[in-house]
């Protein structure tokens, strides 16, 4: 599952205006887009030491002003793993108040639920001890409840997020040929918008490796498919070098040589770097640089 978290949280960063725009319609003309937006990944490590590693990687905690001047934290809670936790709640519930007590900020709260479950979807903690009441209620979000047409009419770019999660639980058993027309399909929806090139470029790494093939090089495959028909060879994007690193840490070596490729490939059409600087800026040795070059000449 850690693919899956480092994915929305690449995805959530790199589209945070969209992702507002999407999540929160309700406050939008109330946020200042003006002003950067802070993601305080060390404020979570430091309210949550003991979870490190374990199950908040995609939690995203992010700090946003209004433009009264208010200042608010967003938290941010991506229930992935779908298994039945009665503490769910109480968890949210502790976020919040430990959040309100180290930094007196206001806190909204989502849960994004991106399971199988439909019938998971808690959304209020309450205990009632002797007349000692609390009763906390936070926003949430089941993708499995989404309906496909809505999201695809959507003209924001998180829809398309959303959608390619949707598919990826409804064909999560689906061979590798049917996935690569799902895919196909979902890119050729993403192309019909008038969205940015960098734009597309992050929805299309997210759509890739979200809905899961079964034989690992198919993404590379599909990445030159679509490369080689849609897209200028251009430098790498941000959330694809949060894959590679996550790729490196699995100990997936044909994967990331076939990543380093690509990557390599882009800079060197794309820049007039040496080999030197390449290998440098891809973590590879020169004479693999060397190598790919000759490759590419014949």
């Amino acid at each position: 599952m850690q693919i899956y978290d480092k994915l929305w949280k690449g995805i959530i960063e790199d589209l945070c205006p969209d992702f507002l725009y999407f999540f929160f319609p309700d406050m939008v003309d109330e946020i200042d887009f003006s002003k950067p937006f802070e993601f305080l990944d060390q404020e979570l490590v430091a309210l949550f030491p003991e979870s490190e590693g374990k199950n908040r990687a995609a939690d995203k905690l992010i700090k946003i002003y209004l433009t009264n001047g208010d200042e608010i934290w967003l938290l941010l809670h991506i229930e992935i793993q779908g298994y039945y936790d009665v503490e769910f709640a109480k968890r949210m519930y502790i976020s919040q108040y430990r959040i309100a007590d180290r930094y007196d900020k206001k806190v909204v709260a989502l849960a994004i639920f991106t399971d199988k479950r439909k019938d998971f979807k808690p959304n209020v903690y309450e205990t009632n001890y002797y007349g000692t009441k609390i009763h906390y209620e936070y926003r949430t979000y089941k993708v499995l409840d989404q309906e496909k047409e809505i999201l695809e009419l959507s003209e924001n770019p998180f829809a398309l997020v959303i959608l390619a999660v949707l598919v990826a639980i409804e064909k999560g058993n689906t061979n590798d040929e049917e996935l690569m027309n799902v895919k196909r399909n979902l890119v050729r929806l993403l192309l019909s918008r008038s969205y940015s090139k960098e734009k597309i470029k992050k929805l299309f790494t997210f759509i890739n490796h979200y809905i899961r093939f079964g034989n690992s090089k198919n993404y590379s495959i599909f990445a030159k498919e679509i490369q080689s028909n849609y897209f200028n060879q251009s430098k790498n994007m941000g959330i694809e070098e949060i894959l590679i690193e996550h790729y490196k840490q699995e100990g997936r070596e044909e994967t990331i040589v076939q990543k380093d490729r690509i990557f390599a490939t882009n800079l060197i059409l794309s820049t007039d770097f040496d080999d030197t600087k390449i290998a440098n800026l891809v973590g590879v040795s020169v004479d693999f640089i060397k190598e790919l070059r000759q490759e590419m000449a014949k």
